[in-house]
């Protein structure tokens, strides 16, 4: 009987590490569980603005109940001057659709409630009623099937808004801008007769969302897109953020090809 041998060479060696980083890089950017973040910019509609914008979902799990952290954060560098300027939502499709559960809309830590560049007082930091979530959508940006916002956009109503008082001299939300998210360097000074005396929030808010069904998966959220003033048509996408264990990895995984490389020659 002819015995057959294996001959283990650096270029074997090249493919097999090149398939284990393939495949880790896989894992680790669409997670199951845990926390998945997409970003997003756009010019904005004046020169020399840029809007920009994340958002981040995250698990939180308690003996037998997930919810479904979402924090909404407006990274643009410019002071806002009018309504399509301020951050009003962030649309998202989940597989199947599910109906969440309403649960809070709050300030996220160092976050303040402003007008015409003033602090506002937010008691408890509670913003809900002054944003919206629904699901089952129809004629969002990206077909999304989900969405939370400040603005109406002609898919939220008043039953849409979470529990909970709406900002300061916020009133008839989800409507017009009040409410929304603006920029972290807002000072009031730029205002014009469409964004002064609303309420806005410096610049970030969290939402919570429960009765997260058991199928649900964070790979699963697609079609992400930021909306800007409270026109249906200030929509620009959004991609997903690599996580830092993946960067890492690849990074790893490109010092060893090229240090192989050099052994071989």
């Amino acid at each position: 009987m002819r015995s057959i041998s294996f001959r283990y060479t650096p270029t074997i060696a090249l493919r097999l590490w090149a398939t284990m980083i393939g495949m880790a890089l896989v894992s680790a950017m669409t997670p199951a569980f845990g926390t998945v973040t997409f970003s997003g910019s756009a010019a904005g509609n004046d020169a020399g603005e840029t809007n920009k914008a994340t958002v981040t979902f995250a698990l939180s799990i308690s003996g037998t109940t997930t919810d479904l952290i979402v924090t909404l954060t407006n990274l643009a560098t410019y002071k806002p001057n009018d309504p399509p300027d301020i951050l009003t939502g962030v649309f998202f499709t989940i597989p199947g659709d599910p109906t969440l559960t309403k649960i809070s809309g709050l300030l996220a830590t160092n976050s303040v409630g402003v007008e015409n560049g003033s602090n506002l007082t937010v008691p408890g930091g509670v913003i809900g009623g002054s944003w919206a979530y629904a699901a089952g959508l129809s004629g969002a940006p990206a077909s999304a099937n989900e969405g939370i916002a400040a603005a109406g956009f002609g898919l939220f109503g008043s039953g849409d808004l979470f529990p909970g008082a709406a900002m300061p001299g916020d009133s008839g939300a989800p409507d017009g801008i009040g409410g929304g998210l603006t920029t972290a360097v807002d000072d009031g000074s730029q205002y014009n007769g469409g964004t002064s005396g609303r309420p806005y929030i410096k610049d970030s808010a969290v939402f919570t969302l429960g009765s997260v069904p058991a199928s649900f998966a964070m790979s699963g959220i697609t079609n992400v897109s930021f909306a800007y003033g409270s026109a249906p048509d200030q929509t620009f996408p959004a991609t997903l953020v690599p996580e830092p264990s993946a960067m890492l990895l690849a990074g790893v995984g490109i010092v060893f090809v090229v240090l192989l490389g050099r052994k071989c020659r």
